[in-house]
């Protein structure tokens, strides 16, 4: 005989033996039939296993037998035979049954009301008025209480006497018991309708349980306080209420969320995120354990009640957490729900435990407090899971061990989906998410494929509508790129990072610190740990990002933090050549990750950022310990003195069999051109050195040697040089001169030698070298070129002359050697780019240099971009000035240039500017014209702008304020030069109405300016939008050099297209 108690076979879908089939009277009959019914659907085999016959029986003796019949027959004396098949019954039902064991998975009203899963008194309440014990009632369908144990058996009569005991099946009708319930139960609430069910956590002395349930319409959510004497009591109760919960909405068909509700909190939510697009939204009801609203700051206690005629609900969309809260009033009128926004990368802790239906979320934004939200939910399971894969798709590039740190869920462990390569990397997602979880605006990025030595890279570019990121953009960017694989380098170029500087937040992170790498093959020691455990954001954000990440060979931090360190300078008006003794954030964390070999970063630019001398020790110490790893340091405009770049120095000389890149360039101080040869001469690896004003001293040989006649030799491929700014010895000259006679050099794509002292022999012997239509950039500014030979000029008259030329600030001493250069540049046909900024004739420009600066604009078909500006300051007398003005009559049929430059000539003193406005108004060459502070007048101006109307072509046109403000004071000097005349007279009455005339005269003059430059933003706006403009191409270097920040992202720069790949921008 099978050992296992008679129900457990039934559900297993055993019968009963012959021997134990008792015949008895028809109700019994009725009762063993339905409660084969009801243990077949508990059974794992499905409905359609039970035989017609005994469903058509049930519904025979349920529509024939009443309710006083079946009672009559349950309180008569049984028979014998009965009387062993109720004890069999009793033997069953002695303690409370197992819901696995009555759990139903079928909706059938016959029976599973009066199932009783369980059973059993409550706690007496201390007041007088209610001596009597409450008796509580669980059935597969519904939790009962009762006023009294008398009242529950009258309701269900199989409760024995003995403990609580309970048989298993009930024949009330159970149309009448919904009916009388509200009579004899003090309360009836239907499973399905319950949200949670929860240890009690106030502050009674009783084991309580809170069971929370929903109206019909979800619209008010009510709370049930059940108190127990024994601990174990309130958990065995816990358990079978939850068990009960999920079986029947394994077998309810009734939405989590209902409709109308989920459609109105959806109509809410999509109002706000149109932007974003979340048209995914998942809505759970839950029960906020704690109040999830900032208190006052005076409001200490929790307002009692304020959970009452509400409903709770947490809807998930792509990006965000909503908290809703939906209140009826007593006034029946419609209140909007209050909805609170918690954005998910926010996410700073989830506590979850699998058997509780309680769980904590914990929210920070980055630099603020936290904020916990205490919830239950009998969805606990599914609103866990949707947060960890929330966390998963949205930072898709971070590994497992973060969501550890944040996630602790018992049994919890699933698979992380691999990023989506169109998403680069993940990075795309993380980073929108990141964006509106800190509640902060997009920024402005791109990802560059081309020019850059580690591809793909990543570049943030600077705020347009503000003047700098704020915090929590420059987190976003920083914990979206955190762990990214993806690309190879970064870019922060010119990005300000002073509003993280000096912020620290340790004393209310909840979120760990970066201690190990995506794959964990690198990580900090337990010293490490903690420095970086107790630095400030700044550093620990470094630290994430070179460590985190695996892939990062390249990182730009130029200017991040210079302009904080100007600012301070200029607040304590004095400037400080040295090193400062605070030091820059950005150095020590990636003196740290290079000291511990925990970075694959070997590339760094830190120009533009004032040094410590702690960074300049740090620097220099690693470099020194760790021999040839460097191959990118650019530490130019640091504010270095002697002492600091000579200790850097020594550092560098230990890398020079692997630098690639090094600039050095414009610091405080100079290095001794000796030392800097000795570490020269041995970095052949060297594509890129500038060390503009950073030499002094003479040198006896070559600065270094990129070619040799050895055999063994191989010679450099340096792609840029600058040595401006030191008197260049004939050694290192012939060094350069013969490095351009192979065909190496062909590699080489910038030559400066700006105030080198070289002579017109020493171009000439250049120009020889390079010979005709070399792609580069040749830079020869603030040199005697005059001085000596000036073949050069004859070299560039016959086309021996590179593409792209820099002749400023070269100060002719005869106008004939100016002339025969305009001469030269006018049949000229391999300069395409041509800057003569500051260069002109000794004195003011004659009649035949104008007409030949004529022809020089009317027969050159070759330049593309030409800047002819002067310098303002120090050549007043060589102004081109009215020469130029009338220069301009040839640049109306010139169909080849694209770029005029021509500020700073006070062409505002002709008077006459029709030549000018004609330039505007009928040249279909020009796309981009600057010729700010000229002194134009206000009428001048106006002038300008009605040309530039009837140009369509023009792309590019920029104001300044100074040139507004220059012809208000212009105004106002005519003004007062017309009141000072001796025949004027005035007393005092008439000199107030002239002050009075003078400030209206002003303020219209302001007016005016502004409303023309309105008009010409307008213009150029308009022109930007013709799709006939949408084809023009440019060289990248044209366009950079041009600094236009409002040019639009469609210009096409042709250096870019050469590679294969497109550079994409982003605004998220």
């Amino acid at each position: 005989m099978d050992p296992r108690p008679i129900p457990q076979r039934i559900a297993d879908g055993r019968e009963f033996p012959k021997s134990q089939r008792r015949s008895s009277f028809s109700a019994m009959k009725a009762l063993r039939l339905r409660s084969l019914s009801i243990s077949s659907q508990i059974s794992s085999s499905s409905e359609t296993d039970l035989p017609s016959p005994i469903m058509g029986r049930r519904r025979t003796l349920t529509k024939n037998r009443t309710f006083e019949t079946l009672k009559e027959d349950l309180i008569r004396k049984p028979s014998k035979s009965s009387t062993d098949d109720n004890t069999e019954r009793a033997s069953v039902s002695t303690g409370p049954t197992s819901p696995s064991g009555t759990g139903s998975q079928c909706t059938s009203i016959f029976g599973d009301y009066f199932v009783i899963i369980k059973s059993g008194p409550l706690q007496p309440e201390t007041s007088i008025l209610k001596s009597k014990k409450e008796f509580l009632v669980l059935t597969p369908l519904a939790l009962v209480k009762f006023r009294s144990r008398s009242a529950a058996v009258e309701r269900f009569p199989q409760i024995s006497a003995q403990n609580g005991a309970v048989n298993v099946l009930s024949p009330i009708d159970s149309a009448s018991s919904l009916k009388d319930c509200g009579a004899s139960g003090e309360l009836h609430i239907p499973l399905e309708k319950i949200v949670s069910a929860f240890n009690d956590e106030g502050t009674r002395p009783s084991f309580g349980i809170e069971v929370w349930w929903s109206d019909s319409n979800g619209a008010v959510f009510t709370c049930l306080h059940l108190d127990f004497s024994l601990p174990d009591d309130r958990d065995e109760w816990l358990k079978q209420i939850r068990h009960a919960i999920k079986i029947r909405a394994k077998s309810s068909s009734e939405d989590t969320t209902p409709s109308d509700i989920e459609r109105e909190l959806k109509q809410l939510l999509e109002a706000k995120q149109t932007q974003y697009n979340d048209s995914q939204v998942e809505i759970y009801p839950v029960i906020p354990r704690r109040p999830f609203t900032r208190s006052r700051a005076n409001s200490g206690e929790v307002r009692k009640g304020w959970r009452d005629h509400s409903s709770f609900y947490v809807a998930f969309t792509k990006n965000f957490c909503v908290l809703a809260q939906f209140t009826k009033p007593s006034t029946g009128q419609r209140v909007n729900p209050n909805l609170v926004y918690f954005g998910l990368v926010t996410l700073s802790k989830v506590n979850v435990v699998l058997n509780d239906e309680r769980f904590d979320l914990v929210f920070r934004l980055p630099l603020e407090k936290p904020r916990k939200l205490e919830l239950s939910s009998r969805h606990h399971r599914s609103i866990s899971s949707k947060l960890y894969k929330a966390d998963t798709y949205l930072k898709p590039a971070w590994p497992l061990w973060t969501r550890r740190e944040v996630f602790f869920i018992d049994g919890e462990a699933p698979q992380m989906p691999l990023p989506n390569g169109e998403d680069y990397g993940g990075f795309r997602t993380t980073l929108e998410a990141f964006i509106q979880g800190y509640q902060c605006a997009p920024v402005d990025w791109t990802v560059q494929w081309k020019n850059v030595r580690h591809p793909p890279q990543f570049c943030l570019h600077a705020p347009k509508e503000q003047s700098k990121y704020t915090s929590h953009q420059l987190l976003a960017v920083f914990r979206a790129l955190r762990f990214n694989d993806f690309f190879k380098s970064l870019s922060f170029y010119n990005i300000d990072f002073s509003s993280l500087s000096g912020a620290f937040d340790n004393a209310a992170r909840l979120e760990s610190t970066v201690w190990l790498s995506r794959t964990g093959k690198r990580s900090l020691t337990r010293v490490e740990f903690e420095l970086v455990e107790h630095s400030s954001v700044l550093f620990q954000e470094i630290v994430a990002l070179l460590l985190g990440s695996e892939s990062i060979r390249d990182i730009d931090l130029s200017n991040v933090l210079g302009r904080k360190h100007e600012a301070l300078l200029l607040e304590n008006g004095r400037s400080l050549p040295s090193p400062t003794s605070r030091g820059c954030e950005v150095v020590p964390p990636v003196v740290l990750l290079w000291k511990s070999l925990q970075t694959r970063c070997n590339s760094i630019s830190l120009s533009g950022n004032p040094l410590g001398v702690s960074d300049v020790a740090g620097l220099s110490r690693v470099l020194q310990n760790r021999p040839d790893f460097l191959k990118t340091c650019a530490i130019s405009r640091c504010h270095l003195d002697e002492t600091a770049l000579a200790l850097l120095w020594e550092g560098l000389h230990e890398q020079r069999s692997t630098i690639e890149i090094l600039d050095m360039s414009h610091n405080s101080s100079r290095i001794e051109a000796a030392k800097a040869s000795e570490t020269l001469n041995d970095a052949s690896r060297l594509r890129h050195l500038n060390l503009a004003y950073s030499l002094k001293g003479n040198l006896d040989g070559p600065l270094f040697r990129p070619w040799s006649t050895t055999s063994n030799f191989e010679p450099w491929h340096l792609e840029e040089l600058d040595l401006s700014g030191w008197k260049i010895n004939f050694d290192t000259l012939c060094g350069i001169m013969k490095f351009l006679e192979l065909d190496e050099s062909r590699s080489l794509r910038r030559l400066a030698l700006t105030n080198c002292g070289l002579t017109g022999d020493m171009a000439t012997g250049i120009f020889c070298r390079l010979g005709a239509g070399r792609d580069m950039n040749l830079l020869l500014n603030e040199n005697p070129l005059e001085s000596g030979s000036t073949d050069w000029i004859d070299l560039i008259h016959g086309n021996e002359a590179p593409k792209m030329v820099h002749l400023d600030m070269i100060q002719f001493q005869h106008e004939s050697d100016f002339n025969r250069l305009l001469k030269a540049l006018t049949h000229n046909k391999t300069i395409e780019y041509l800057s003569m900024v500051g260069t002109g004739p000794p004195d003011r420009a004659s009649s035949k240099t104008a007409e030949l600066m004529s022809r020089f604009f009317e027969l050159n078909d070759t330049l593309r971009y030409l800047d002819l500006s002067g310098y303002s300051g120090k050549l007043e007398d060589g102004h081109l000035g009215w020469g130029l003005t009338g220069a301009m009559t040839g640049l109306k049929q010139n169909m080849t240039l694209r770029q005029l430059r021509v500020r700073n000539h006070d062409l505002g003193a002709a008077e006459d500017v029709s030549e000018l406005c004609r330039v505007l108004s009928t040249n279909r060459g020009l796309v981009m014209v600057d010729c700010q502070h000229n002194n134009f007048n206000h009428h001048q101006f106006a002038k300008l702008v009605q040309a530039l109307n009837l140009n369509r072509r023009i792309i590019s046109f920029p104001l300044s304020d100074a040139d507004g403000a220059y012809a208000v004071q212009k105004e106002k000097r005519s003004f007062l030069k017309y009141q000072a005349q001796p025949e004027k007279s005035f007393q005092i009455k008439v000199l107030k109405s002239a002050e009075g005339r003078l400030e209206g005269l002003l303020k219209w003059v302001e007016d005016f300016w502004e409303a023309e430059a309105k008009k010409a933003r307008e213009i150029i706006g308009r022109n930007r939008d013709n799709p006939n403009n949408h084809s023009l191409e440019f060289e990248k270097e044209y366009i950079d050099t041009w600094k236009d920040e409002s040019l639009p992202s469609w210009l096409i720069r042709i250096s870019e297209t050469r590679d294969k790949g497109k550079d994409i921008s982003h605004t998220t």
